[in-house]
């Protein structure tokens, strides 16, 4: 049957369901319902629910915190049972002063545009961005207030109020303020691609805007740039990811947020020139980073310059200056479900700077839905509420049969022989159960499918909300995955592959969603259980699994490259995220004339050393089929056997005496690299064959060397070997080699603190196959020979082999334990291994 055409005896899909308005809520559920009905109809499912997001019948009214307002559906945000307040809120209190304290006052602010105008000579202090709204309005009349020397900037994305135009035209001419305004000829097209890639038109927009202005500002010598983003959005958009992570260091952060803007600059979808000497010359500094007013001090001020100033009519409520910003609200509710301007809104009210039944107004009031239409089809975007979209926003629930067997894949597929195309459910979650009340399903106890962090929503006794983890569909993690969790350190391996051909960015997509579903480690989700601390596993939905974006590098020059990419590793890495997701991420790199690249970036949680072999081969297959135009098919995957319970800790967790065990001091700072020694091919070859393999006898040779060093006690070493596959199913992907502790000699009191890590990382030549559309770009620091995450230790010593040679990486964690680079152990160890080798094989027969 063609999946695109009706069944004759399916369900009608209801007119209201293509009206110019939202779908009837007996519109949703009949359309639910149509779809639940064919999930039934396979043999191995058990019970189904189909949710229309952005359209979903509330089995209650939304919950919401009693401080601040917040929509309990935002996702990871907590609602506690017993008060009703938000986690964010409760942060915000326990962390008040440290996140004030990344605030500063309007002289500071004055100082620093002033010193840099100076240094750099300047005619002008600063170049505002001036939208013509009431923020960007006050902010200007500030800055004169200030006698700073001002020249604004205004960018037309197409959709400006004529009001906010007006207002432009009449503030600057008024106060003999010198003022360009730019556009660009392409902007629909990054409206789209922003709407497609964060479901808002803000992120594009301001790209554009912030890559104009830092084009104008270095032509004309303006060392900074002054927004007018609000103290909210300063914190939503740039501040609570650290937040989020512990960090509330202001000067760390600041570090951090200056080496993103340039990266940020650097890649993607950029219009400015002036190079890399742009990016780093002007400064963008929020002037409300600075001025800790409230919305009715605006609005006071500007009542004040009413023969200047006048409030757009034609804008949305989180708008004073643009008609487009709707258009972002409606798709971000439709496609994900909650407002884009909850959280920041939210903030303003937890700062004091707005009254949150202001807030709530501003965030329940509806959008013109027949001019967001209008504008949705000016710049090509399918409007999420038309019937053919209607799939992308259908999430489908399932509980398999006892004993059953069947994927995503094969209930997809089952699934498209009964329905229309558009009623497809693009996101499918497999639960233990289906969480009903007297036979109706309670809905906001459903897994959120793009959150992605295994939790949900769940209603308390007194009818508060609160996230609750869902450990129906938990298991236990493995020794290796414990292991990794314990050492809290978020290691990840990346690769830097120069394709063939130049693939579309939805076919990368394509191929890269089709090798996640076959690899369940690439969605694995970990959390502490909170009832006993214990480690557990989750699997998420695919649709949050492992973002695909790309990158432009087309204007920037081929000895640029290098550097660039590998900052935007580290950015990427960076954003790997063990609970909430994603473990790993791939960027398409385009390059003008040149074929582009791919950057694949994985957390070891999701792969080990010989599981880079198979996501290797299954990502080249799903690229040729997909680039053929054929349906992915992938070779049967394997899955790591899981515990019953909770791994234990392998070793004692007291230490014995010091004249008993080499005890070093605990490792600090990051691991420094000292030494690389490397054996020839034929000693290499020999060690392997020696009892208890090339580990072992390094092992052995460390503890000579570091023993004869310290009076001949014990040496107690963490070893992790990748090589070992005796118990290593085919095609495995994940973390599978755990790490082991081995105190040498043999017999000697037990274990110390472990004074050695010793990882054999085994053949590094990455395992492209031959006919794979792809090959190693040889960049140095984007290569599977960086060695993975695990606990640290005070020595790391890193066995690699390339060619059949044996290489010996030593690292240290920090000045006080990089003697051994110093004193030529790396070299004895070294001399101790080819003697050992040589005796091998003169005693071989």
């Amino acid at each position: 049957m063609n999946p695109t055409t009706t069944p004759a005896n399916a369900p009608q899909v209801p007119a209201g369901a293509t009206a110019p308005d939202l779908p009837s809520p007996e519109s949703i559920r009949l359309i639910e319902r149509q779809v639940e009905t064919a999930l039934l109809e396979h043999p191995d499912v058990l019970d189904a629910a189909v949710v229309l997001r952005g359209g979903t019948l509330e089995d209650t009214p939304p919950e919401t915190c009693v401080r601040c307002g917040m929509d309990g559906r935002y996702p990871g945000l907590e609602l506690d049972t017993d008060s009703g307040v938000c986690g964010l809120c409760t942060m915000y209190e326990r962390h008040r002063e440290e996140i004030h304290g990344y605030f500063g006052d309007v002289d500071a602010f004055t100082a620093r545009i002033r010193e840099r105008a100076r240094a750099a000579g300047s005619d002008y202090d600063c170049l505002l961005l001036f939208s013509g709204g009431k923020d960007s309005t006050y902010v200007l009349h500030q800055l004169i207030r200030l006698g700073l020397r001002v020249m604004t900037f205004t960018f037309d994305n197409g959709f400006i109020s004529k009001t906010a135009l007006d207002n432009v035209e009449n503030i600057t001419a008024a106060l003999g303020i010198e003022h360009v305004t730019r556009t660009r000829a392409d902007q629909n097209r990054v409206f789209v691609q922003s709407l497609k890639e964060h479901k808002s038109v803000c992120n594009g927009c301001f790209r554009s805007l912030l890559d104009l202005a830092n084009q104008i500002a270095y032509e004309r010598g303006i060392p900074s740039i002054v927004t007018g983003l609000s103290r909210g959005q300063i914190i939503d958009e740039r501040l609570l990811w650290f937040y989020r992570q512990g960090d509330f260091d202001a000067e760390r952060i600041e570090k951090q947020l200056t080496v993103g803007r340039q990266i940020y600059h650097r890649v993607g979808d950029r219009t400015a020139s002036g190079g890399d000497r742009a990016v780093d010359e002007v400064e963008v500094v929020d002037y409300y980073r600075y001025s800790d007013v409230t919305k009715d001090d605006i609005r006071a001020l500007l009542a004040e310059t009413a023969q200047l100033w006048s409030a757009p009519k034609d804008t949305g409520f989180c708008s004073s200056n643009c008609m487009i910003n709707d258009v972002g609200v409606y798709v971000h509710k439709l496609e994900r479900g909650f407002h884009n301007y909850e959280s920041p809104t939210r903030w303003e009210v937890r700062l004091g700077h707005l009254a949150r039944a202001e807030a709530d107004a501003e965030l329940r009031t509806p959008v013109n839905i027949h001019r967001v239409k209008s504008m949705l089809a000016r710049i090509g975007y399918t409007d999420p509420a038309a019937r053919d979209a209607l799939g992308g926003r259908l999430a489908a629930y399932y509980v398999l049969r006892e004993g059953a067997s069947a994927g995503e894949s094969e209930l997809r597929a089952a699934a498209a022989a009964r329905l229309p195309e558009f009623l497809l459910p693009e996101h499918w979650v497999r639960l233990a159960e289906i969480p009903r009340s007297r036979g109706v399903v309670t809905r906001r106890e459903l897994p959120d499918p793009l959150d992605g962090t295994g939790k949900r929503l769940q209603l308390s006794a007194h009818g508060s909300a609160a996230r609750a983890e869902a450990t129906d569909a938990s298991t236990p993690v493995t020794a290796a995955e414990h292991a990794l969790l314990e050492s809290g350190r978020a290691g990840a391996r990346s690769l830097l592959l120069d394709l063939d051909h130049r693939p579309a960015l939805t076919d990368v997509r394509r191929a890269v969603l089709a090798t996640v579903l076959h690899h369940d480690a690439l969605r694995s989700r970990y959390a502490r259980r909170p009832a006993d601390g214990r480690w557990r596993r989750t699997t998420a939905a695919a649709a949050s699994a492992v973002p695909v974006a790309a990158v432009d590098l087309t204007r920037r020059a081929g000895q640029d490259e290098p550097a660039l990419l590998r900052a935007l590793e580290r950015r990427l890495r960076a954003r790997l995220d063990s609970t909430a997701g994603p473990l790993a991420q791939v960027v398409l790199v385009e390059r003008g004339e040149r074929l582009p690249r791919l950057l694949l970036v994985v957390h070891d949680l999701a792969a080990d050393t010989a599981s880079w072999g198979v996501l290797l081969q299954d990502l080249a297959t799903a690229l040729t089929q997909v680039r053929a135009g054929a349906p992915v098919s992938l070779p049967p995957a394997a899955t790591a056997e899981r515990p019953d319970t909770q791994p234990a800790a392998d070793r004692a967790a007291a230490a014995p005496e010091a004249d008993e065990h080499i005890l070093p001091p605990a490792p600090e700072g990051d691991p420094v690299r000292l030494d690389a020694t490397t054996l020839s091919a034929a000693d290499s070859r020999a060690l392997a064959t020696a009892p208890g393999g090339t580990v072992l006898a390094v092992a052995a040779a460390l503890h000579e060397v570091l023993g004869a060093a310290s009076g001949g006690t014990a040496l107690t070493l963490t070893v992790t070997d990748h090589t070992a596959t005796h118990d290593r199913p085919d095609r495995l992907v994940g973390a599978a080699s755990a790490p082991r502790t081995v105190t040498l000699p043999a017999g000697a009191p037990g274990p110390g603190r472990p004074a050695v890590g010793l990882t054999h990382l085994g053949d590094t030549a990455v395992p492209v196959p031959e006919d794979a559309p792809f090959r190693v770009a040889e960049i140095p620091g984007l290569s599977l020979e960086t060695p993975p995450a695990g606990e640290r230790h005070p020595l790391e010593v890193v066995l690699s082999e390339r060619d059949g040679a044996l290489t010996l990486h030593w690292w240290s964690a920090g000045p006080p334990h990089r003697e051994p680079a110093g004193d030529g152990t790396p070299q004895q160890v070294a001399d101790r291994l080819t003697s050992h080798a040589q005796n091998l094989q003169e005693h071989t027969p």
